[in-house]
């Protein structure tokens, strides 16, 4: 059947919640509320505002029944009365709707006979007409129930109408204390709210009666009753908002769109670079974007190892990854050069909408490179033989990082497509205490602080990667809950009933450890990184990390500036931490060309204490060598910008050194030229003392803003401290 036509439809709701002889129900106010939003929603009934007329707490039933009357003139297509309150009973079985100043048992004209109402509705000219009624007798014993009769749905019939009352045999309709809907107007508004599966078309009459029924059953409520009369069952009101739910994604599932996004946030850089568009790439090695991606993050790890334009673009032309004829020398530099921008405006991940949230770290390129190149080995070991992917490992990407051969491992079938729902199996426990145990252990008894203390501690944004965040928030909330049973445990006495719950609580708990470890295992080196637990030291760091990139991106419009002096700098570059050390004559210049053949340098840390103003970096040849170059790199640890750079140099544990040259022409202008550029790695002891005073320095720099809530309180201070001190000196030489 059609939905009513709303200019032809009035609708009357009618409802009284205070009363003076009998309990108040204040459920009723949200019963009208909610249903006159129903009924005018465009969603749901459609219908304007000013047909569906809202009568609370009427002073007497002459309100009322003027309410009915008006709506039953001016309906021409539909008519709908609905009452909720309490109902009372004459001596011979006459229904009364009570009124606020009803009295039980007595004076029964100061409540609404039924049968005035039922009149008013009879007398429109509307050919369809439905009542519905939600109250019954005020005689129940239990505070909360409103009694009605067994006989009460024949007292209602109306010919050629539709009546639905929430009274049954039971002699009772629940009106549950606290509840915010009446227990029958309750399920009544969640079947239209949410809608009726396997009803097609708009909701009729019967069936939203028969789905009603049935959920106040499964929960043990009274149940309602219906009469209709020549097909007033097939009455429609509302539109049916039920829709095929979703089945929900697999971790594996999750895991596969953060690669994608990953893809496709990385290729968003070069998307006007014809170099990598359609049908320029092979694939035979794999999918394209893949390709793409890969090659974009490879390009960012050379130019953060100091590799020139060229040497890059040698390696991309002698690649086998290009259709024929490939991209010439010009396709290929304005790649590389596009990438380079990208990287040195946000890193190519926190600052572009399309990689924010994915939880790439700026300030390490070859985790993203490393994260790709597992990914692939794995989706190539799906089609070719192991010791094909390893070779082209070698070959292709010049791998020979343990961690990607580990990707290529006998890891269990599908870890992470197995992967349970922890609440859809404590739903699922026969003993519901059970359930309920679980449930309260991984929320309000320290699941629920475990979860966000997790997710605050993460060292950027991974939003996105909704099955580390799936699995990061069931390990804390896992780990919590494991504690907190195991205290009601120590705590229940011997012999308690409720002990077997908790045991059979924990080891569910313990089941779902266990699936976790085995989605863990199954993942790469860098989602674990990502995934783990920071202790406090560590989330400070990550707090003033993620400051200190955001203040870098804020200089975007900066460039390279010679040194006025001749001597070492430190500095950055994008969000690397970036040195250069400059050549004074022709001896130091041959020196350093033999070291950057030879390569090899190595570090040493001179502080008086932790509590040191200064830090000395000193970078020299290891041994007795022939270069005998030895730069001293100062740090004032009390400028936040020095102390930032120290633990970015210190989380990166790598840094390169552009080796400088001054030429000065005859007409006095100076030029300084770039003879090469070392990597150097720091090494873990190294990167651990820098961390560790650095570290300290900021802790001075901003006394009591290190605890959990460090983005609230310390990201302010640490802005303020890094504004007013010089921005950091931009140390590599243009390619």
């Amino acid at each position: 059947m059609e939905l009513p036509d709303p200019d032809g439809t009035r609708v009357v709701l009618i409802g009284a919640d205070a009363y003076q002889g009998f309990s108040d129900l204040p459920a009723v106010r949200n019963n009208l509320t909610t249903l006159a939003e129903l009924f005018t929603s465009p969603y749901a009934g459609g219908l304007p505002a000013g047909h569906c007329v809202t009568v609370h707490n009427p002073a007497a039933r002459d309100e009322v029944l003027d309410a009915v009357y008006q709506a039953a003139s001016e309906a021409t297509d539909t008519l709908v009365v609905y009452f909720a309150g309490h109902g009372m009973l004459s001596p011979e079985g006459s229904l009364y709707l009570a009124l606020g100043h009803s009295e039980p048992g007595r004076k029964f004209y100061k409540s609404l006979a039924y049968s005035y109402l039922r009149t008013e509705v009879l007398e429109s000219v509307a050919p369809r007409k439905v009542v519905i009624l939600d109250c019954c007798h005020s005689g129940a014993a239990l505070e909360g129930y409103m009694g009605g009769p067994e006989e009460f749905a024949d007292q209602t019939a109306i010919e050629g109408s539709y009546v639905m009352t929430a009274s049954a045999a039971t002699r009772a309709a629940m009106a549950p204390v606290g509840a915010r809907f009446t227990a029958f107007t309750g399920e009544l508004v969640k079947a239209v709210s949410e809608g009726i599966p396997g009803v097609s078309g708009p909701l009729d009459m019967n069936s939203l009666f028969r789905h009603v029924r049935r959920e106040l059953d499964s929960k043990g409520m009274p149940v309602p009753q219906q009469r209709s009369d020549d097909q007033g069952h097939a009455i429609a009101l509302f539109r049916n908002k039920w829709k095929q739910p979703r089945e929900k994604p697999t971790l594996a599932t999750l895991r596969e769109e953060w690669f994608r996004a990953i893809q496709e946030g990385l290729l968003w850089h070069v998307r006007d670079v014809p170099t990598l568009g359609k049908g320029r790439l092979r694939t035979d090695f794999g999918e394209p974007r893949l390709i793409g991606s890969l090659l974009i993050a490879r390009i960012t790890v050379r130019l953060a190892r100091g590799e020139s334009r060229a040497s890059i673009r040698d390696w991309l032309a002698a690649s086998p990854f290009f259709t024929a004829p490939g991209p010439d020398g010009d396709e290929l530099n304005e790649l590389i050069a596009k990438v380079q921008f990208g990287f040195e405006h946000d890193g190519l991940a926190t600052t572009v909408v399309v990689l924010d949230g994915l939880g790439l770290l700026p300030w390490s390129p070859e985790s993203t490179d490393m994260l790709l190149i597992e990914y692939w080995a794995a989706q190539r070991g799906r089609t070719v033989p192991r010791s094909r992917v390893e070779r082209e490992l070698r070959e292709l990407w010049h791998s020979t990082d343990s961690r990607v051969y580990a990707a290529l491992s006998d890891l269990p079938s599908s870890p992470l497509e197995a992967y349970p729902d922890l609440w859809e199996r404590l739903k699922g426990e026969p003993d519901f205490r059970i359930g309920n145990a679980g449930a309260m252990a991984l929320g309000r008894l320290g699941g629920d602080s475990a979860w966000n203390r997790w997710m605050s501690t993460r060292p950027w944004s991974i939003f996105k990667a909704r099955h580390l965040v799936s699995l990061g928030g069931d390990l804390a909330r896992c780990q919590a809950a494991q504690r907190a049973l195991g205290r009601l445990l120590d705590q229940a006495p011997s012999g308690d009933e409720f002990v077997g719950v908790l045991e059979r609580a924990a080891e569910i708990v313990q089941e779902h450890l266990e699936h976790i470890a085995l989605a863990v295992g199954g993942m790469s080196a860098i989602e674990y990184e990502l995934l783990r637990e920071r202790n406090q030291d560590e989330h400070f760091q990550d707090g003033c990390l993620v400051t200190f990139q955001q203040h870098l991106l804020e200089r975007l419009y900066q460039s390279f500036t010679p040194f006025p002096e001749h001597a070492t700098t430190h500095g950055t570059w994008g969000p690397l931490p970036w040195w250069s050390i400059a050549l004074h004559d022709e001896r130091e210049q041959r020196a350093a060309q033999e070291l950057l053949a030879r390569g090899g340098m190595q570090l040493g840390i001179t502080a008086k204490s932790r509590e040191a103003d200064e830090l000395v970096i000193t970078c020299q040849e290891p041994g007795p060598g022939p270069s005998r170059i030895t730069a001293r790199l100062r740090f004032d640890l009390r400028d936040a910008v020095h102390a930032c750079e120290l633990l970015l140099l210190a989380r990166r544990q790598k840094v390169a050194v552009d080796f400088l040259t001054e030429h000065i022409d005859e007409w006095d202008d100076r030029e300084v030229n770039l003879i090469g550029t070392l990597p150097i790695d720091l090494g873990g002891d190294i990167g651990a003392t820098l961390a560790d005073i650095a570290t300290h320095a900021l802790r001075r720099l901003m006394p009591g803003a290190s605890g959990p809530d460090f983005h609230l309180e310390g990201v302010p201070s640490l802005e303020r401290l890094l504004k007013s001190s010089r921005l950091p000196q931009i140390c590599r030489h243009p390619r």
